[in-house]
């Protein structure tokens, strides 16, 4: 299988906002600190919710760098959706205690592959390689959805 350039940037992106996560989870358990300005940023207790929740959101970024790696159509619509959700779980925390520190990383992340994934033409691909796992039956049904759904946008609705 060919894979696009894009396909490959989307891949490694969603792996490396998967491993960003896996290592807030090492600073969240308290095993991993980090220096900032010559302070150092650790936490004295594990944090156990902050580290199931950052657990479970490399997990998922995990699957989606899969996907993506496999021109998957699921990865598409999941990578839009787990993305926006990062930015706007990330704007939250920065409301709740959180610092820009801790974000920017997963923001700019988030918000590279939502725009990639946003742009016109990039989910061809997907679409073409979801369109040759088909059997010769399931492509007959899809082209007879798609003449019913002309048939359909070909008649007038009543009053209009």
């Amino acid at each position: 299988m060919q894979r696009p350039i894009g396909v490959i940037v989307l891949a490694g992106a969603a792996g490396l906002a998967g491993l960003v996560q896996l290592y807030r989870m090492l600073i969240y358990l308290g095993i991993v600190r980090f220096d900032f300005i010559g302070q150092p940023v650790s936490f004295n207790e594990a944090q156990w919710g902050a580290a199931l929740w950052s657990l479970l959101m490399a997990a998922i970024w995990f699957w989606v760098a899969a996907g993506f790696w496999g021109l998957r159509v699921y990865a598409l619509r999941f990578g839009i959706f787990i993305s926006l959700f990062t930015l706007i779980w990330g704007f939250f925390a920065l409301l709740f205690g959180s610092t820009y520190e801790a974000e920017t990383i997963p923001w700019l992340l988030a918000g590279f592959i939502y725009l990639y994934l946003s742009y016109p033409g990039v989910q061809r691909p997907f679409v073409e390689n979801e369109m040759s796992k088909l059997t010769p039956e399931q492509r007959a049904a899809l082209e007879q959805l798609a003449a019913a759904n002309a048939a359909v946008d070909a008649t007038r609705a009543p009053g209009m």
